[in-house]
């Protein structure tokens, strides 16, 4: 993968407060953020080829999808 190529990263979090969190927190990062509802199904949200999906932002529960 390219170092400057933009990641699309998927981030399954349903509070408003949190989302602005995890974009600060990101802001410096070369990421396109993109937020489901945590009901959505992670198999619903592979078939758009994300780089990477957070699960769980506060537990760090992260899927690299390249390496799945």
């Amino acid at each position: 993968m390219k170092e400057n190529q933009i990641m699309r990263v998927f981030i399954q979090e349903d509070e408003e407060t949190v989302r602005t969190r995890i974009t600060e927190e990101l802001k410096d990062k070369n990421y396109k953020i993109y937020f489901f509802p945590k009901s959505e199904s992670v198999f619903d949200l592979i078939k758009f080829h994300p780089d990477i999906v957070i699960q769980d932002y506060k537990k760090n529960k992260v899927l690299n999808l390249h390496e799945w």
